[in-house]
């Protein structure tokens, strides 16, 4: 596998399963017909749409999970059923989520949404996907990028020579908190920070958190 390191992890994984990932698009997507739309940075997802053999029309979209799974209104159970997700059950998935990624994993929610037919879909669907509501979740999978074994010591060598090292990254943060632990970024006292909030912060506030801010 080569090229994108998340997009063939899951070819890896769908491969293990016994799926084979270039006779399943050979199958289902047609060029001209059906649109596969590249990584979204503003609704941190990517999308397919696809036309189905029975005439209806099925979205496909992946991305980070925090941001996916608030648009998914219903998930499939384990009978691959359909089903209302209520407020309980998204706790329990978000619950799920912290998990993973306080494990440094990095987590993915795929999922779909099924239209009657072409002409059900937003006229300007070419253009903007509708990928941001009325989801079903089909699942949640999590992706490790194990650290390079020269990562730590480098880490280590930087600070004895005086630097201070710190981390930025789009990873969730307890993701980001993981890794920058294992790679000694992180350290006890140490402050992680999402960007949206510091950005909010006024001057006076920024330079407070300054010595002691390792992760964003």
């Amino acid at each position: 596998i080569i090229g994108n390191k998340t997009e063939g992890s899951l070819i890896i994984m769908a491969n293990s399963w016994g799926l084979n990932d270039d006779a399943v698009k050979a199958e289902t997507f047609k060029e001209g017909r059906d649109k596969i739309f590249a990584f979204n940075s503003a609704k941190k997802r990517s999308t397919a749409i696809i036309q189905l053999n029975n005439g209806k029309i099925r979205l496909y979209c992946k991305g980070a999970t925090e941001w996916v799974l608030k648009d998914c209104t219903t998930y499939l159970d384990t009978n691959g059923k359909s089903t209302k997700l209520n407020a309980t059950k998204r706790q329990e998935f978000e619950s799920f989520v912290k998990e993973m990624a306080e494990s440094a994993l990095r987590t993915l929610c795929l999922a779909h949404r099924d239209f009657p037919s072409m002409s059900a879909l937003p006229v300007n669907w070419r253009e903007s996907p509708p990928d941001f509501e009325e989801l079903t979740m089909d699942c949640i999978v999590g992706i490790i990028d194990p650290l390079r074994s020269d990562v730590k010591d480098a880490v280590t060598t930087a600070q004895k020579a005086g630097v201070t090292v710190r981390m930025v990254t789009g990873d969730n943060i307890e993701t980001a908190k993981a890794i920058a632990r294992q790679c000694g970024i992180l350290t006890e006292g140490g402050m992680a920070i999402e960007g949206p909030i510091f950005r909010e912060l006024i001057p006076a506030q920024a330079d407070e958190i300054l010595p002691s801010l390792q992760v964003m």
